[in-house]
């Protein structure tokens, strides 16, 4: 299979699809009588459009075929309520919306049955469609007709309205003369809704043109296709002919020339039949050749100068061909196992499993604007999937370790030359998230110490070393331990010579937590997954993520040339493990940092909804502490020995006990000494959150200053000897508590105050058990300035991408090294969360919207030469 670039998903099938990619839209049409409409940038879903009648069920209709105007100005749908719709496509607003109106309907007095198949013919304005009653039908002067706009005022003309469905219609008129518009004639309009009713002419349909339904329309001319003059016979002429390829049912392929005279009509004729010998499901040109879906999995390709069969393929899951792309001779034909490609004398087929496939779409790379050549397939499932087919193609295909070799050869030509080379295609946003893959494969969980980690994580930190070289920076790995993962160094140099130079800190990480259960994830953990506009996997939030965006965003401006601050950056792989090594690497590589460093950036947290963004600037510390205590004697059974000894567990009990009164005030001397009443301007701030802020009912101010500005203590983990059952009296038995710290308490006074008081609590029993106190890990809280420069620079950037100010919060959480950072090198800290509220950071099923990241990407790459 393909790389998979994105996967949307619904909840009926995907039956038709057509691309504007210069507008970068993709557009579905569904068995739910749906147009859906997605962002090609952000992968979000920007428009979904409900066909028919709200009040009327009976007015729904599958989509089942689709078409475009050359200049995507316009929409066309069809499907099973017999009408063609037109729409006004507007371009992709900054906040990801899109204005679409459907400017009139088209429908026939005949009941035509289910429309197959349709194409907009740009030259003269005319729509064709190809019909269940095997009559093909045409429309001439669309614009024009729109702009005239004469009226008429029937609605219940429409064949939906009629209430009886194909073959068996009463008809217009059998009703009585209420359903007859006043003035029938060709033409006739309706206003209604803000659009026009539009009567498709009688004179303008061809009857049976197929001997059973006509399933493709294919426009033979066209903005790159030059017919040759034996087209041009019998008094027809360039200016006023188009030409089109209809396939039916009967398993013909026919050419058709429709000459068009004034008043929109046309003379049809019919220049040539290809016998197919087998119902024809789909087609494409591609000049002079004409490929042919068919039943049975065949494909045949025809030469259409000389109305020559060239080649006869076959799938080799001889399931019929429902769709048919074509890209340079590499043939993409779906059907009901997957996908299969011909090219030359190969075939490579890709199984899918979400079944049949329905619709096919290539999306150029010149239109695009991307880097890779995609192919969007729509299937009976629901799904709507982006694949990669660069490599299928063989053309020049970017991942990985070849992404970052030329990128690293373009840099140096660009330090050696000062060349003003193109770097968006090897910098785009597809790059990206080629990199962004490639860093999510690494299984980098720095709590396991078994060698698949172990290697993975060193791995992982070799390719973020290459990744920054190749992206212009030097780059050093820093050893934190024997058996610790390296510390990542890199270094952007700023060209500034307007202002001197700022030097900013950029610090994340590259380790995760574990990623648990994976049959409680919907997809794989450790493999990058992108659906429905997000990114999915284990770290894609926390913090791979984020720090991809960071990379390039410094990286991109470095290789355009117009860097001008040093930005370093410190990736620690071990701060999901109480960032062990990190301190003792930092004071001893000191000189790489400098004593300059201006300001330090980080983003290890999120929204606190899924609507507003957010400036975070104050966190709790913590202290994880565990209390254990143990008897001299083995496991017991309780109906021997209950009551003759002192139990560890009922000890334990009473230690904990002491700890808060029955109002979970918490009962360490001097815990709350150091608070102060909380600031106006804080207070402020946070009533804006509650205003603002999409919060579920039950979050109140007095909640979020509880878990923002004071401290807490909880009993997170309980474990006891023996095999657990309820007749043995364990001989150990252990808690861990676990302590949040707010910036006004100092982390070492609570850490000796809570030893101290649990272990004169334990004395107090005179108990012959054995006690032990052991701090397993501590973060000092930190409480950054969101008046200082840099978080008003950010909150203009914030509101130039988003088009809102953002909120100033807190968090709860903990970060270990951020006041370390601050101390050692004598600069403020500022946090800009990436994800939202919904992420899932540290459980299952993470993710990450990409509209959030690529907006990250462009806040930061402004920001870092505004600090």
């Amino acid at each position: 299979m393909p790389p998979l670039i994105h996967k949307w998903n619904h909840s009926y099938a995907i039956l038709s699809s057509v691309a504007f990619p210069h507008k970068k839209i993709l557009f579905a049409g569904t068995h739910d009588s749906k147009i859906l409409c997605f962002d090609l940038s952000t992968y979000n879903l920007a428009k979904t459009i409900q066909l028919g009648d709200e009040e009327e069920a009976h007015t729904r209709s599958s989509v089942l075929c689709l078409a475009k105007s050359q200049d995507e100005r316009y929409l066309f749908s069809a499907g099973a309520d017999s009408l063609v719709r037109i729409w006004s496509v507007g371009e992709l607003s900054p906040n990801g919306g899109v204005f679409i109106t459907e400017l009139t309907t088209l429908y026939s007095l005949i009941d035509i049955g289910d429309i197959f198949s349709i194409k907009y013919l740009d030259a003269h304005q005319t729509i064709v469609f190809g019909c269940q009653n095997a009559n093909m039908m045409y429309m001439s002067g669309i614009m024009d007709r729109l702009n005239g706009k004469p009226r008429c005022d029937d609605v219940n003309r429409l064949p939906q309205r009629r209430y009886d469905r194909f073959f068996d219609s009463n008809g217009p008129g059998s009703q009585g003369d209420s359903a007859r518009c006043n003035s029938p004639s060709p033409g006739c309009y309706e206003s209604r809704k803000n659009h026009t009713i539009m009567e498709v002419p009688l004179r303008n349909t061809i009857p049976y043109a197929h001997n059973s339904f006509i399933y493709s329309i294919q426009p033979l001319s066209g903005a790159n296709v030059q017919l040759p003059d034996a087209f041009y016979q019998n008094g027809l002429t360039r200016a006023s002919t188009e030409f089109i390829i209809s396939g039916g049912g009967d398993g013909l392929s026919k050419i058709w020339a429709l000459s068009m005279k004034n008043k929109g009509c046309a003379d049809v004729k019919l220049l040539a039949e290809m016998d197919n010998n087998e119902s024809v499901l789909c087609q494409v040109v591609q000049f002079p050749f004409l490929y042919c879906g068919l039943n049975g999995g065949f494909v045949k390709i025809w030469d259409l100068n000389l109305d020559e069969l060239v080649a006869t393929l076959q799938s080799s899951s001889k399931c019929d061909i429902v769709s048919i792309s074509v890209y340079e001779d590499h043939i993409f034909a779906s059907h009901e196992k997957g996908v299969t490609k011909f090219f030359k004398d190969e075939t490579f087929e890709w199984l899918v499993d979400d079944g049949l496939v329905l619709s096919t779409e290539i999306l150029r790379k010149k239109c695009t604007g991307s880097s890779f050549l995609r192919l969007a397939a729509g299937g009976k499932s629901g799904s709507l999937t982006l694949y990669n087919i660069s490599e299928l193609v063989e053309e020049t295909h970017h991942r990985g370790s070849k992404i970052n070799t030329k990128i690293s050869e373009a840099a140096n030509e660009a330090q050696k030359s000062k060349l003003k080379l193109d770097y968006q295609a090897i910098l785009d946003n597809d790059n990206m998230q080629e990199t962004l893959r490639e860093l999510m494969s690494f299984k980098t969980v720095s709590a396991f110490t078994e060698s698949q980690y172990v290697i993975d994580s060193r791995r992982c930190a070799s390719y973020l070393q290459q990744a920054f070289t190749s992206l212009g920076a030097s780059c050093n790995l820093l050893p934190t331990g024997s058996n610790d993962n390296p510390l990542v160094h890199a270094l952007f140099k700023g060209k500034s010579k307007s202002k001197p130079k700022s030097k900013i800190v950029w610090y994340g990480h590259y380790d995760i937590i574990s990623p648990g259960d994976p049959s409680k994830w919907t997809t794989d953990p450790y493999m990058l997954t992108c659906e429905n506009g997000f990114l999915k996997g284990r770290g894609v939030t926390d913090n791979k993520g984020p720090l991809v965006a960071a990379m390039y965003s410094a990286g991109s401006a470095f290789l355009e040339g117009t860097l001008e601050n040093d930005i370093i950056f410190l990736v620690e792989g071990q701060e999901e493990s109480n960032s062990q090594g990190f301190v003792e690497a930092v004071k001893k590589h000191q000189n790489l940092l400098g004593n300059d460093v201006d300001w330090i950036l980080f983003s290890n947290s999120y929204w606190i909804d899924e609507k507003i963004p957010c400036l975070n600037y104050g966190l709790r510390g913590v202290i994880n502490a565990r209390v254990t205590i143990w008897s001299d004697a083995p496991d017991r059974h309780s109906g021997l020995d209950g009551g003759v000894h002192r139990e560890p567990t009922t000890d334990l009990s009473r230690v904990l006990s002491k700890l808060q009164d029955d109002d979970g005030h918490v009962l360490i001397p001097g815990f709350y000494a150091p608070l102060g009443e909380l600031k106006a301007e804080e207070e402020a701030r946070f009533k804006e959150i509650i205003q603002r802020a999409d919060l579920c009912e039950s979050v109140t101010l007095e909640k979020l200053m509880a878990k923002w500005t004071k401290p807490s203590l909880s009993i997170t983990n309980m474990k006891v000897s023996g095999p657990g059952n309820s007749t043995v009296i364990p001989r150990s038995a252990s808690a861990t508590i676990s302590i949040r710290v707010v910036p006004e308490q100092e982390v070492h006074e609570i850490k000796e105050s809570l030893e101290s008081f649990v272990t004169q609590s334990f004395k107090r029993l005179e108990t012959p058990n054995h006690f032990k106190f052991q701090v397993l890990n501590e973060a000092e809280p930190w409480l950054g300035n969101p008046e200082n420069a840099v978080y008003q620079i950010l909150r203009e950037e914030i509101r130039d991408a988003w088009g809102i100010d953002p909120l100033f919060i807190r968090e709860g959480g903990s970060i270990p090294q951020v006041r370390f950072l601050e101390r050692t090198l004598n600069a403020s800290a500022i946090q800009i969360p990436c994800g939202q509220s919904t992420d899932n950071a540290h459980l299952n099923n993470e993710q990450l919207r990409i509209e959030n990241w690529y907006k990250m990407r462009q806040i930061l790459h402004k920001a870092f030469n505004r600090l």
